[in-house]
């Protein structure tokens, strides 16, 4: 027994050194590994750009969308240009003549420029020709009874409305459009609270804090002491060691959220963060005004899937059949009195499927949705009165806004043909919206009001025949 025994222990023995010989000879090779391709320091989900700070990312041919409405993948054969824009020619930050010659207005045509966030980008469309800005430009020129329209694409997935106005001022203006179109609010309805950022501060701010401070986002400690001390930890998993003891005070790290993104947040803010915000969104809007002073101008504000969480009046009053405008502002006041000093974060309760974000439709009335219904409908008032005053000062052009929400049928069973998310669209939401686009600016051309009843009707009657 004894020397069966002893036969087992040498064994075991064997087996341990062995395999720690083995553990150590890869660790060894992951360090060399990793001496020769040092990780950048800073990393972001989103690539730095001069100005306008991220972009998603650069030239690409293909991507992949998910539809979580469905539950499914929708791959798209999409194209990139060098920033990352659903636009077939790369920008140039100095263009030179040839690339005005190229892509600025030509004599024979109108030249529309189109901004916005990752709605505007085509999130959900399966093609480039299925893209809110190549729907538009079809439908221009299939209505337009001769002239010649071109639309181009200058948006990017997070940005705030002050980041399309710089991106604007860089790739739209030495182009000289003749119309410039923006469709946006969701995002600066969603950095300062729901994302931790603050009121005007661009997305990935706090996190972006936390990496100059030595930080990585890790918030497990136990994962944390494994990238510190391995580098075959830090080669597999993509995690690098935390450099700090500690967050800046300034910031928070919140594990109840779901998004690797946005775990990092600034601290002790709360829901009236979102007040803030909503000035710094019309000052980009009022900045797009006087940056293009000749130009045309379409401001909108975009559609959610979801009724307005915090103004169930809101959808009736910029629906095609009008409203009360008064009810809108009573709701807001009352939400934003019984709520401000809310923190916001942690966020609580998870909004997940599976390991899916719930954009959409699982927790439509929870606090998420009802930070960001508070700033659509507070911000679509006051951008409504902007643009009024706006046009009432200048005659020389067209400046006019639109409220989108309304063209899209508010029952779900037919809302949901639209949407693959709770802002993003399917190709038909892009074709719709788009086609929405394009009948405003004709009718102003044209000097006729837009019949806004008859488009929610069409809307209706297509998404009713839509499988």
């Amino acid at each position: 027994m004894r020397i069966s025994f002893w036969k087992r222990l040498t064994t075991i023995f064997i087996q341990v050194a062995v395999f720690a010989g083995l553990a150590g000879l890869i660790e060894g090779g992951a360090r060399i590994y990793e001496a020769f391709n040092p990780r950048p320091r800073e990393r972001m989900a989103m690539s730095l750009e001069p100005y306008v700070m991220f972009s998603q990312h650069g030239p690409q041919h293909g991507t992949m969308w998910y539809d979580t409405i469905r539950g499914r993948d929708l791959r798209s054969k999409m194209n990139f240009n060098n920033w990352g824009m659903a636009q077939d020619f790369n920008y140039e930050l100095v263009p030179d003549t040839d690339y005005l010659q190229r892509h600025g207005k030509h004599s024979d045509e109108r030249l529309v420029v189109l901004t916005g966030a990752s709605v505007v980008m085509s999130v959900g469309a399966t093609s480039d020709e299925n893209t809110l800005s190549a729907q538009l430009q079809r439908h221009l020129n299939e209505k337009s009874e001769g002239v010649r329209y071109r639309v181009i694409n200058i948006a990017m997935g997070s940005w705030l409305a002050y980041q399309q106005f710089v991106a604007l001022s860089l790739f739209a203006m030495p182009l000289n459009p003749d119309w410039i179109v923006s469709l946006d609010g969701i995002n600066d309805a969603s950095a300062p609270c729901v994302f931790g950022s603050g009121a005007v501060n661009p997305m990935e701010w706090p996190m972006l804090l936390y990496m100059t401070h030595g930080g990585t986002g890790i918030s497990s400690p136990f994962l944390a002491t494994l990238a510190r001390h391995s580098a075959l930890v830090r080669l597999m998993s993509g995690l690098r060691a935390d450099e700090q003891t500690g967050t800046p005070s300034e910031l928070v790290i919140d594990n109840t959220d779901y998004n690797s993104r946005f775990v990092v947040k600034l601290a002790n803010l709360t829901t009236e963060v979102e007040d803030k915000q909503v000035p710094f969104y019309l000052n980009a809007e009022r900045d797009i005004l006087s940056l293009f002073n000749r130009a045309n101008i379409m401001l909108t504000t975009q559609p959610l899937y979801a009724d307005n969480a915090a103004a169930p009046s809101y959808r009736a009053a910029v629906g095609p059949g009008g409203g009360d405008p008064a009810a809108v502002e009573h709701e807001l006041d009352k939400y934003m009195a019984a709520h401000k000093n809310e923190p916001c974060a942690p966020r609580g309760k998870l909004d997940v499927v599976g390991e899916r974000p719930a954009w959409p439709t699982e927790s439509m009335d929870g606090r998420d949705a009802q930070l960001r219904g508070y700033f659509m409908a507070r911000s679509a008032s006051r951008l409504a009165a902007l643009v009024e005053a706006a046009q009432k000062a200048d005659r020389t052009r067209h400046i006019i806004y639109r409220n989108v929400e309304g063209a899209l049928p508010y029952e779900d069973k037919l809302r949901r043909k639209f949407f693959i998310d709770y802002v993003h669209f399917t190709n038909l939401g892009h074709d719709r919206v788009a086609e929405f686009l394009a009948e405003n600016i004709l009718a102003a051309e044209r000097g006729l009001p837009f019949d806004f009843a008859s488009f929610a009707r069409r809307s209706e009657e297509l998404a009713a025949a839509a499988p």
